[in-house]
């Protein structure tokens, strides 16, 4: 007797007493330890998988670095350029123009710092919009942990801006040679990881919302423009003395205080106070933990994304 014909005559036993029959050649199986495609994981388990993927992030971000100037034929100089001829426009329109000067001793590298890593949050927030959009293919063809997008995206962020992040340091520092370089300029370091990580938690948060809402990849840019306007990033808040409502909203921007931290380190040689530290890691590690949660609550809707 063939093994087909074991299990059929099995099942047939089984339903003969239950007074059902099982139709010819229909084949029973356990489906005990079937598990669902694209399903969420627990916390625990996501956290693990996405970890397990480490390498491949690593070496994705890598391979995607610096290629901003592709296509182009000055090519990777763009990295070089791009900042520099962002400052430069800056300097002429706010500096020669509107003449915020007044008052800074060294405004080309406090524009510096404020461009260049300002730049750093605003590619992070509009990027995370329709990002899932975007990976869509990649999405429907493997299983993976979905959050590895937007980890590899900010990964190859980061490492995209080292080379930005020097020009603003060193730019800054050549602005004021009478001053002597400080232990200081080190605290630039911590606080370059910490706006990642902030970054991090805003395109997550970002890329779920975009991911249902299509509408919302739009607001992103009205965001980024309001964000720059009250930051600090072309103006010392001290010009909003009497207006304190204006000093304290401008004040709980943590981007602001990212920026001011950073001038802190480099024009004034000095760390930042310890209220400040503590209050940028607050805002990275939570921004980062709720965003990380945010998007994985959704980890299952998102290969049905059109």
């Amino acid at each position: 007797m063939s093994r087909a014909d074991e299990v059929q005559n099995h099942g047939e036993g089984q339903d003969s007493s239950n007074n059902s029959t099982v139709p010819s050649g229909l084949v029973i199986v356990d489906d005990a330890e079937l598990v669902k495609l694209q399903a969420r994981p627990s916390i625990a388990k996501y956290f693990m998988s996405l970890w397990s993927f480490r390498h491949f992030i690593w070496e994705d971000s890598k391979s995607r670095s610096f290629s901003s100037g592709n296509g182009t034929y000055l090519g990777r100089a763009w990295i070089f350029l791009d900042p520099i001829f962002q400052v430069a426009v800056y300097a002429v329109v706010f500096g020669l123009i509107m003449k915020v000067t007044r008052g800074m001793d060294n405004f080309l590298g406090f524009l510096l710092i404020g461009v260049i890593f300002f730049g750093f949050f605003s590619l992070g927030i509009s990027s995370g919009g329709r990002l899932i959009q975007r990976s869509k293919n990649l999405i429907s063809s493997f299983n993976f942990p979905k959050i590895t997008l937007i980890v590899s995206l900010v990964l190859r962020q980061m490492i995209d801006h080292i080379i930005p992040a020097l020009i603003a340091v060193i730019g800054a520092s050549l602005f004021q040679l009478g001053k002597p370089i400080t232990p200081a300029l080190l605290g630039i370091i911590p606080l370059f990881l910490l706006s990642h990580l902030f970054v991090f938690g805003f395109v997550c948060i970002a890329a779920r919302a975009s991911a249902f809402i299509p509408d919302l990849a739009k607001l992103l840019r009205l965001v980024n423009r309001a964000l720059f306007f009250t930051s600090g990033v072309f103006f010392s808040i001290d010009r909003f003395e009497s207006h304190p409502t204006v000093t304290k909203v401008v004040e709980a921007n943590p981007i602001y205080q990212f920026l001011q931290a950073a001038r802190t380190c480099v024009l004034d040689g000095r760390f930042p106070s310890l209220d400040v530290w503590v209050y940028l890691t607050i805002w990275s590690v939570a921004l980062a933990l709720v965003g990380f949660i945010y998007f994985w609550q959704a980890e299952e809707r998102y290969v049905a994304i059109q």
